[in-house]
This record gives structure tokens, sequence and C-alpha cells, in this order.
């Protein structure tokens, strides 16, 4: 096989896109039963492949889902590099769903330090909100969906805690003071873009956590990530489903690529979920 065919089919195959369908049976008794169906992006990363872009956008309607949840990570945080590749996908996605929108570093970096991005952060901001999409920067929004009422966090957390190599102290009682306590009364959702600190989501107490920043360990060997976007190897919890007493958390592997721009056996991802509230644990 010629070189450049075997090189085009490599890029292909490990960068095409995967829908990954998750079905989580929810133990909620206090809550009406009924089914929920929610669709979640992440690490976009100004993805310039349009025909990748194109079908997750009909892969998306396809799956018809009830809300869209954006885990952070649209755009590159870099200077003089342009947002309009996230804020077009935003565009067609706030033009038919309701999207709710958590911020991860690279959207956090542009906003926090102006000095060094100028306003592009602080624009980028203000075009989501113009478009309709549901920012949650430490919020929390409060919904009815199929008579099944929903509290979706979006969680930002310090900038310290993204740095290389190390893990930086942080914990559910740092959560509290940024977002206030879980919503018992509801399905409560956290967006949570950095799976690093999960023993301390869980301990939280929300009902599903969404999680990106890994890419999905940019390398999977039998379904297991390799490195993470931390340089650590191995990544516990870099890709995948978690279930821990009851609650669930799902780890995406992001829709593009940036500072390393290779996917190993870990194509980029949509995910869905179906979710079944129910009486029962059956």
């Amino acid at each position: 096989m010629d070189g450049r065919i075997w090189e085009e089919e490599i890029h292909y195959i490990m960068k095409r896109l995967s829908v990954k369908t998750y079905e989580i049976q929810a133990f909620r008794p206090d809550l009406q039963p009924g089914n929920l169906k929610l669709a979640f992006l992440t690490d976009y990363h100004n993805l310039k492949d349009i025909a990748c872009r194109e079908k997750m956008l009909d892969s998306l309607a396809e799956y018809a889902p009830d809300l869209v949840l954006v885990g952070g990570d649209m755009l590159v945080a870099k200077r003089g590099c342009s947002y309009a590749p996230a804020l077009f996908l935003m565009r067609r996605l706030a033009s038919r769903y309701r999207v709710y929108y958590a911020f991860g570093n690279h959207e956090y970096r542009m906003v926090f330090r102006p000095e060094h991005y100028g306003t592009a952060g602080i624009c980028y901001e203000e075009r989501l909100r113009e478009l309709g999409v549901h920012l949650l920067r430490n919020e929390t929004a409060h919904l009815c969906v199929r008579n099944i009422p929903l509290a979706v966090t979006g969680l930002e957390i310090p900038f310290r805690n993204y740095k290389k190599w190390r893990k930086t102290a942080y914990s559910s009682q740092y959560m509290e003071a940024a977002i206030g306590k879980a919503d018992k009364q509801s399905y409560q959702i956290l967006l949570a873009h950095n799976p690093v600190y999960a023993d301390e989501y869980f301990a939280w107490n929300p009902d599903l956590i969404f999680s990106g920043h890994m890419h999905g360990g940019v390398m999977r060997l039998f379904g297991r990530p390799v490195i993470g976007t931390d340089g650590k190897l191995f990544p516990r919890y870099g890709y995948g489903r978690l279930d821990r007493d009851g609650k669930t958390m799902l780890v995406g592997a992001g829709l593009g690529e940036h500072t390393i721009p290779f996917r190993i056996f870990n194509p980029r991802e949509l995910v869905c979920v179906n979710i079944r509230l129910g009486s029962s644990r059956r």
C-alpha cells in the first residue's frame, strides 16, 4: 500500500467519530419514574475536521436528546487563536437544543487571564449567552424534563488544580463553598471538567457526573487509558464509566485534540446517555 494512503487510512481510523451510549438505571423512589436522554460533548478544541463535526451533529439529531451538556474545552486557549470554530458549533447546537455548558481549563484560563488573552475569553462568554446557551460557572440550573426535576451544576475548580505531574489538594468542602450542596430533591447532575478529582466529586453526592479533559487517555490499550493530558501514565479516571454507591461518573474521550494531536485506539466521541429513573433497583 502506498505510504501516503496508509497514513491517511490510519489517520481516519484513529480520528473517526464514535457514538458511545450508556444505559443508567437510577434508583430514586422519591422521584417520579421516567426516562431521560442526555448528550454530552467535551474537548472539542476548535475541531477543524468538518466531516467529523457534521457527522456528530447528524448523530445528535438522530439521537434527539432532551438536553445537550457541554463539559468544557470547546476552544483552545492560545494567544491569537480564534474561538470562531467553537462558537459556530455552539450556535448550531443552541438553535436546536437546550444546552448547558460548564467551562474547562481552556475557557477558564482565557477569562481568568485577560492580560494574556485580551478580551477573547470575555467576548466568547458574551456570545454564548447571546445564543441562549446556559452557562454554569459555579452555578446550578433547576429545570423539569419529562416531569422529572433536574439540577444541573457546573463546577469550575481553581486553575492551580490543573497543574501537570501532581495532584493539588481539593475537597468536597471546597466544592460546597463554590457551588453549595447537592440538590437531593432533584436528579443531580454535575459537570466537572477534570476527572482527577472523582473521589471528591462522589463525596459531594451527585447522581451523575460528567467529565472530560483526559481525551480518553490519548491512547487506550484493551480499553484502558494509557496517558493523560496531565502527563501521567495510566490515569485512574482517564476514560469510561465508574459506578459507586448507586452514583455514576462518565468520562468522555472528547471530540478534538490540541497539544498532543494523536488518538491511538481512542476515537473521538459523542456520549449519549439513556437514564431510566425508577423506584426499584431492578
